[in-house]
């Protein structure tokens, strides 16, 4: 039997006899190795209103936002409307970047094909497309366009979130180097005329989807997140402006700032958060802002909460960004519902009212308040049921320490070890755990994994609901 008839066949029966499920969201990593500062912008992306090769002269984004004017593809207004008919989301990035699986899959394609004809934006084609589709056991395809050779993986072969699958790069339809990840529904075939796909950030307009007239299915957020959300996350996404400038400072020692505008109708500059939220009921949104200077104080979130129907609700919440400054600030409390899910959006748009010359863009946290309560007067921190920090063991020490806790809840867990300026000194843990009692040990070494100096180090704790710092002494 020939290669192409195997194939065939094989992928007649995984079709038929695969369940077929939502599992949303089910995007586990980025696809593309992080740069040093954890994320590339989406510069060009899903067109809602008609994601086909057929522009239809409206280009109509994530949020809603309708736009008619310079929308023709590698002419139009980055940051604000880009582009007519763009079917997937458009990541820049330097030629060769390895590109990563976004979820477990199979190989269904492969190589290095036609693209559009013609090519958007009247362009010449810069050769064939390297082009690979995954297919992810549910109903979902994840495509991924323009890459170099050689494509690292051939078609039958199965697929680990995270392993690199091609390289960065501009063939096909393309002027400039970057990734096109586009996501198809029940179909991994390009239709030009009548696409299969659906955007991966979600719909969270305040209408109906426009996409659903295509095939009957709306877009939903699919990227796993957790309760704490913060660059590099999945569940964190900015999206491409001028102006951005990555900050070293702030929770997990980064942060991204623009210059706050109140001009909303030519805002370049937006970002979104979407938890995964496990559980039904009231919740804490609390914003981390680290000291900025020049701190806008009157930003302005926006919360959407969409129904288990998928209709959005958009509640404004303003908030004073230099308040509080290096730490997390409860900024409002709203009630999720059963089968909701929930996106908050940051503009560089701020109040006429506000002061101060920068929006900060940094992590979000979600806290059920049925599962908290605060009980530490004095480093008032939150407290949940579901897990408890003991004292290290032995305190003062010599060689090495025991950092001990007990988990009642799957958890993400992280660990770090900081002196007595602040900076942290060496991240010890940083994984999802399954329920115990753990412990684990600090040798009183650093990242590097040299001896650090006698005196008093601070152990933080930090799950998506808790964050939790405690003392001990390295005695030499």
């Amino acid at each position: 039997m020939n290669r192409s008839c195997y194939y065939t066949i094989y992928l007649t029966i995984l079709f038929s006899t695969q369940i077929i499920s939502g599992q949303e969201p089910f995007l586990t990593v980025k696809p593309y190795v992080e740069p040093e500062f954890q994320q590339y912008a989406i510069r060009n992306h899903a067109d809602h209103h008609y994601p086909s090769q057929t522009p239809d002269g409206i280009n109509v984004r994530f949020d809603g936002s309708s736009f008619s004017e310079n929308i023709v593809a590698f002419n139009c207004n980055s940051g604000t409307s880009c582009y007519d008919g763009h079917a997937g989301n458009d990541y820049h990035m330097p030629l060769d970047v390895p590109i990563l699986a976004a979820a477990d899959g199979y190989v269904v394609w492969s190589a290095f094909s036609p693209g559009a004809d013609p090519c958007p934006g009247g362009i010449e084609p810069n050769g064939l497309t390297g082009l690979i589709i995954i297919y992810h056991y549910n109903n979902y395809f994840t495509c991924y366009l323009h890459l170099n050779p050689p494509l690292n993986v051939v078609v039958g072969e199965t697929v680990t979130a995270g392993d690199t699958i091609g390289f960065n790069g501009m063939t096909g339809c393309a002027s400039t180097p970057h990734l096109h990840f586009e996501i198809r529904k029940e179909n991994r075939f390009f239709d030009q005329e009548l696409p299969w796909v659906v955007d991966p950030y979600g719909w969270w307009g305040d209408y109906e989807d426009p996409i659903i007239n295509l095939r009957g299915f709306t877009s939903a957020w699919l990227w796993k997140s957790d309760l704490i959300i913060d660059d590099g996350n999945t569940g964190f996404q900015r999206f491409y402006g001028p102006n951005w400038s990555y900050v070293n400072n702030g929770y997990n020692d980064d942060a991204w700032t623009v210059p706050a505008s109140t001009d909303s109708n030519n805002s370049a500059h937006y970002a979104i958060w979407v938890p995964e939220i496990p559980d039904s009921g009231e919740y804490n949104i609390d914003a981390y802002t680290p000291d900025i200077a020049n701190a806008a104080t009157n930003v302005i979130y926006e919360i959407y909460i969409k129904d288990a129907d998928g209709n959005n609700t958009k509640t404004i919440v303003p908030h004073d960004q230099t308040i509080n400054q290096n730490s997390f600030t409860t900024i409002t409390t709203i009630s999720i519902p059963a089968g909701s899910n929930c996106a908050v959006i940051l503009r560089d748009v701020v109040d006429s009212s506000s002061a101060g010359l920068y929006v900060v863009f940094d992590a979000l946290r979600f806290v059920n308040t049925a599962n908290v309560n605060i009980t530490d007067e004095q480093s008032q921190q939150v407290f949940p049921t579901d897990i408890i920090l003991h004292p290290a063991y032995p305190n003062p020490f010599n060689t090495s320490t025991a950092l001990n806790y007990q988990l009642f809840a799957n958890s993400m867990v992280k660990i770090d070890i900081f002196n007595i300026l602040g900076y942290r000194v060496k991240t010890v843990l940083n994984e999802k755990q399954a329920p115990g009692y753990k412990t684990i040990v600090w040798d009183g070494k650093n990242e590097s994994g040299l001896p650090v100096g006698a005196g008093l180090y601070f152990y933080q704790l930090q799950t998506p609901t808790y964050i939790h710092t405690k003392k001990m002494v390295l005695v030499r």
